[in-house]
């Protein structure tokens, strides 16, 4: 069912296609005069338009105008009873999509209303597409391990189940380290289901600016807050029928949690500063490097929503965990890059591939990634030199464990000043050191989720500007 704006100054036809199209499932917005189109699309989300030339106050090609102005994604016919080569011509520069003459043929009319509906989704379709990286032949999850496996059967599970509409499909989450390739992961279970052919978009929950997550994931309407010039989709509309990918999800804003919870229980979504409610037709997949759970439980990520994410739970594990698959990933890499930089005499010894295996790789794949990438474009002799790796790793260990050993430390308490607080002060400013403000990496390392660190730094005047 469309929303269609139609526009006529005769009122038995207006009368008349509004109950024609009411009939085929379509919500009618009528309006006699130019002025009164402009105060429905001024307040109104259509999602196609009728309209007539020929107008008692203005024409119906500026009402043209000021929908492609506004609302450009939307399909527009324009009728009139002076058919002529030069308006028709006018129109069709403006953008009209088709130009039918009175009287009007209702059936030609119904063809034309749903090929340009059918026609408009499929531009939605690509454009959504296009607004992601699809995927490729070296896009796929490389490995052999038990864990990898499972997670395979998995993904042949999912994608065997047939459903009428996105929205039916269980919500997932996926959890592992950073650089594991959750991200690659949504991807595949997208591309692998019965709902490959409609979008996948992805988003960042943390690279959102937090006053404009809202809008980006619902849209918004014309002058609903300041900048807000015109009328946009969000994700979730944009997305109709596929499925999106929440990235980060444990560092989305609370409110944010609350109402995106509300999507996934009513299945509808609301645009900021608007009234209407538009289905939300989508699936969805999130990831988090966090614990959810424990985050659940001290409060920085609302347990409700956790639980209705988790439907399906996958856990990819770090690369350091998943045995052969080291070399199968490292060959994969070394075959890509040589083919790239067009150096295929380029050889590993196996003195370097040691190094990398016994290296635990905290960034992950992408760490390994970048790393291989980095070896082949700078070897000139037709062999992979060290990359360092172990001598980095030492100098790490011994940054992180400073002069003693966790287990070594000695409180002296006779001085007074050795209060809890003072000591989580001292840490949390030596963990922000050490990690060069990174306060995702200051959570990892102390076995904090980013909302608990964000109150503890708070709570010790330190702020939290990191990333």
């Amino acid at each position: 069912m469309a929303q269609i704006l139609i526009l006529d100054d005769e009122l038995p036809l207006l009368q008349s296609l509004t109950l024609e199209l009411g009939r085929g499932g379509h919500q009618c917005l009528a309006a006699e005069t130019g002025t009164e189109a402009l105060s429905i699309i001024e307040n109104n989300s259509i999602e196609m338009a009728i309209l007539d030339v020929q107008l008692p106050d203005i024409s119906g090609l500026e009402v043209l105008r000021k929908l492609q102005q506004e609302m450009p994604e939307v399909p527009v016919l324009m009728i009139t009873a002076y058919a002529s080569v030069d308006s028709a011509v006018e129109a069709m520069k403006e953008g009209a999509l088709d130009y039918l003459e009175k009287p009007l043929d209702l059936e030609e009319l119904h063809l034309v209303v749903e090929r340009e509906l059918a026609n408009a989704a499929v531009r939605r379709l690509v454009d959504a597409h296009e607004r992601v990286s699809a995927l490729t032949s070296q896009n796929e999850i490389i490995g052999e391990c038990l864990q990898i496996q499972d997670i395979f059967k998995v993904i042949d599970q999912i994608s065997e189940i047939t459903v009428k509409s996105a929205a039916e499909l269980p919500t997932m989450l996926i959890g592992g380290e950073t650089g594991v390739g959750k991200d690659l992961l949504a991807r595949i279970i997208h591309e692998s289901g019965s709902i490959s052919h409609f979008p996948f978009l992805q988003v960042n929950c943390s690279g959102l600016p937090r006053d404009l997550i809202e809008s980006e994931l619902f849209g918004h309407e014309k002058g609903a807050f300041t900048g807000a010039s015109q009328k946009k989709q969000g994700l979730f509309e944009v997305a109709a029928g596929g499925t999106i990918f929440l990235d980060e999800i444990g560092d989305m804003p609370l409110d944010m949690q609350t109402k995106l919870l509300n999507v996934l229980e009513t299945k509808k979504v609301r645009r900021v500063g608007g009234t209407r409610e538009y289905s939300a037709n989508v699936r969805i997949i999130a990831a988090t490097n966090q614990d959810l759970e424990i985050a659940s439980r001290d409060g920085s990520f609302r347990s409700d929503l956790y639980y209705r994410l988790k439907v399906v739970s996958i856990l990819l594990p770090p690369l350091r965990e998943r045995g052969h698959d080291q070399d199968l990933l490292i060959d994969h890499f070394l075959d890509l890059n040589k083919h790239k930089y067009r150096k295929s005499n380029l050889t590993l010894p196996d003195a370097v591939r040691d190094e990398m295996k016994k290296y635990p790789w905290p960034g992950n794949i992408r760490e390994l990634a970048h790393t291989i990438e980095r070896l082949v474009l700078i070897s000139s002799d037709g062999e992979i030199h060290s990359p360092g790796l172990m001598e980095a790793l030492d100098k790490h260990d011994h940054r992180q464990l400073g002069p003693q050993k966790v287990s070594e430390l000695q409180f002296d308490f006779d001085t007074g000043e050795c209060t809890l607080a003072a000591i989580e002060k001292q840490l949390l400013e030596q963990a922000l050191d050490y990690t060069d403000g990174n306060v995702s990496e200051v959570a990892r390392l102390l076995g904090l989720t980013r909302g608990a660190l964000r109150h503890r730094l708070e709570k010790r005047g330190l702020g939290s500007s990191g990333s």
